[in-house]
């Protein structure tokens, strides 16, 4: 496996960075997806907890969050083999300078090679987080499926075992 975890960063994890954590969990369903998943924010005063627009629309779409309030991205979690994807481009930046991470991160899009942003509903009327969410849950279908790839790829690579059946110690599995 290529990452330990996938993080889903925005500037205060109440709004776009819990949605895309919850749409990339349901876009893998019951399938294994092999690491941690979870959603942090760059500027988390205190525990606040998710907006309610924005819980509602995933409910509204069979998808329940899987925590309830807002979390710092803490240095620690970047540490590993770590997929960062941030909302915006602004916090990939803040990512890079603030934290020295400059693994692998990069904007929600960005990964899929869309230079477009996401809309940001927050304060908007319901229909704008309909209209957010129909854009990432579009992206991140994508996300999924690059995401896969690059796992499958690097795993092609990395085999633990050799043309001898042996483990990379020199064991028999």
């Amino acid at each position: 496996m290529k990452y330990d975890k996938v993080i889903f960063v925005g500037e205060d994890n109440t709004c776009r960075s819990p949605m895309a954590e919850t749409i990339f969990r349901y876009a893998f369903g019951d399938e294994n997806i092999g690491c941690e998943v979870f959603s942090r924010g760059l500027v988390v005063l205190f525990e606040e907890p998710y907006n309610q627009k924005a819980e509602m629309i995933l409910y509204n779409h069979g998808m329940e969050t899987a925590s309830k309030s807002a979390v710092q991205l803490d240095a620690g979690e970047l540490e590993g083999r770590v997929l960062v994807l941030t909302m915006t481009f602004p916090e990939k930046l803040k990512i890079i300078e603030d934290y020295g991470f400059e693994g692998n991160v990069y904007t929600l899009k960005e990964y899929i090679g869309n230079d477009d942003e996401l809309l940001d509903p927050y304060g908007e009327e319901i229909d704008i987080y309909e209209a957010c969410f129909q854009d990432m849950y579009a992206a991140i279908g994508v996300v999924k499926n690059v995401f896969i790839k690059e796992n499958e790829e690097y795993d092609s690579i990395f085999d633990d075992t050799n043309e001898f059946g042996n483990d990379i110690t020199g064991n028999k599995i």
